[in-house]
């Protein structure tokens, strides 16, 4: 069928998607979400197809950016459009929603296709949902996680051997890794770390990263940085390593799907794609945390360290607590002022104690300490200073400013500070709530937003005492923020703290 295109200004899907009327569509025999080959002089290529009566008339075919972008339509008018099967990874996610085991090649099959943007999110969609309900053997987990790596990009690290280190999240603040990192740097460790950026929460270390020098660099210039400075703090996702992981991400967030086998693949397969030999994975547990039992911490260590020999990686697991946030600062700019006093010898206790922690684990496993001293040795590289100067080279060397200080940093134009209503003592922190709060000041997308918190868990306070101060870009922001706040029965203070009255032992 010959059809004249029709360009859509539409950025609808980050995969091959027509638009074609439902009559021309039934003439050709296909159904909404059905595929057709379309052919544009010497380009052809599959789509997927969805259907109107309006934005395109009979005899047309609507092309979105994504397609437009990518092919050249200079010299094309018309389209031949055809009937197309689905890809046979279509089958093979059916057949995981059945519950059956899928072979090596059928996973790989299902993951070029999501890399090639050959399946919809419907399509992938139907295989988180799979994978959430019917869950993947360890032989399965792992032919997941060579496909990710062997369909991305994989760095190519010369200075051996390859440390790292992941935290599966759900802590607000925890900037461990930009402690951490030139705490290791400066002791001539190889760290060349790839982080994220925020999802549900404030801020990621990218975020945070950002407010001090770039974070986008390609795969030559990571190795480039690391071959000469030892280590980085870049966005993972300007790499491309484990792509498909990345699709995949986009699809499990809106339903908060997050099956422990995909967790594993995901982070492990990004470890391998970065060439790390030696782990160490932070899985923090609390009841607002992502993990919220010891016991499913502890299976979940196990599984890491299990998968890890497999893939000759040394990993070992941190089972920390989750209850409350680590820093002070909650928001990118607030993070990174956090980051920087404590590698300057001062800041949140929390922040350094957990980072040296991380760190101290690190250097035992790299034969730069003996069992139980890492983090003596961490320390010291920290009230040395030489933490701090690696820190700024990693800046420097990532285009930022390396003279930066924290009171440099900018941070929301608008505050508004919460004071407790009661004496006592703050026995909980709502970490979900903290996120949500920040979120609605503006945080990561306004980098000055956030919440700064005079007080921490544990602590006695008084009646008018400091608790937190909200901080965002825009003063709407902030009432929104305190819209939240003041819609809670129990008070702006108990919304995020549950603050005890009277003496306490905790």
């Amino acid at each position: 069928m010959l059809l004249k295109i029709k360009i859509l200004d539409i950025e609808a899907t980050d995969y091959p998607l027509v638009l074609m009327h439902k009559d021309d569509a039934k003439f050709l025999g296909v159904r909404r979400l059905g595929r057709v080959n379309v052919k544009l002089g010497k380009e052809e290529f599959v789509a997927v197809v969805d259907l109107t009566e309006k934005v395109v008339a009979k005899g047309e075919v609507g092309l979105y950016e994504y397609l437009c972008r990518k092919l050249d339509l200079s010299c094309s008018i018309n389209a031949e459009v055809t009937l197309a099967p689905p890809p046979d990874s279509v089958h093979f996610i059916k057949k995981k929603l059945d519950g059956l085991s899928l072979a090596k090649e059928e996973i790989l099959d299902i993951i070029e296709d999501t890399v090639e943007n050959r399946l919809s999110d419907v399509e992938l969609s139907a295989f988180v949902s799979a994978i959430y309900t019917r869950g993947l053997s360890n032989e399965e987990v792992i032919n997941l996680i060579t496909s990710m790596v062997n369909t991305g990009q994989t760095l190519d690290i010369k200075r051996k051997p390859v440390f790292d280190k992941h935290c599966i999240g759900g802590v607000p603040g925890n900037r461990t890794t930009m402690v951490m990192v030139p705490i290791l740097g400066a002791a001539g460790l190889t760290i060349p770390k790839t982080s994220s950026r925020a999802i549900s929460s404030a801020a990621g270390t990218t975020d945070t990263m950002e407010i001090l020098c770039d974070v986008s660099f390609h795969k030559d210039e990571i190795e480039r940085i690391v071959e000469k400075i030892g280590c980085c703090i870049v966005w993972g996702g300007g790499v491309d390593l484990a792509i498909a992981d990345d699709k995949l991400i986009k699809i499990r967030n809106p339903l908060g799907l997050d099956p422990q086998s995909l967790l594993l693949a995901s982070i492990l397969a990004k470890k391998k794609a970065s060439g790390s030999e030696k782990v160490v994975i932070d899985i923090p547990v609390s009841k607002n945390a992502k993990i919220k039992d010891m016991e499913v911490a502890r299976k979940l260590a196990r599984d890491f360290i299990s998968l890890g020999e497999t893939l000759e990686m040394e990993i070992k697991c941190m089972i920390t607590y989750g209850g409350k946030p680590v820093g002070r600062g909650i928001g990118p700019a607030l993070e990174a002022i956090d980051v920087l006093n404590v590698l300057g010898g001062k800041g949140p206790q929390d922040l350094r104690e957990k980072s040296c922690e991380i760190a101290g684990l690190l250097f035992e496993m790299g034969g730069k300490a003996q069992r139980g001293r890492g983090k003596e040795i961490a320390e010291k590289m920290i009230d040395s200073g030489k933490a701090l100067s690696k820190f700024r080279e990693i800046i420097a060397e990532q285009g930022g400013n390396p003279k930066i200080k924290p009171e440099d940093i900018p941070v929301g134009t608008y505050k508004h500070t919460v004071k407790s209503e009661i004496e006592g003592r703050i026995d909980f922190m709502d970490t979900r709530m903290i996120n949500m709060i920040a979120r609605a000041c503006g945080a990561p997308d306004d980098k000055g937003a956030g919440i700064y918190f005079h007080v921490e868990k544990g602590e006695k306070v008084t009646k008018g005492q400091d608790l937190y101060t909200l901080y965002s870009d825009k003063e709407k922001k902030i009432d929104n923020a305190l819209e939240v706040l003041d819609g809670s029965p129990i008070g702006v203070e108990k919304v995020i703290f549950d603050i005890v009255e009277g003496e306490l032992s905790l």
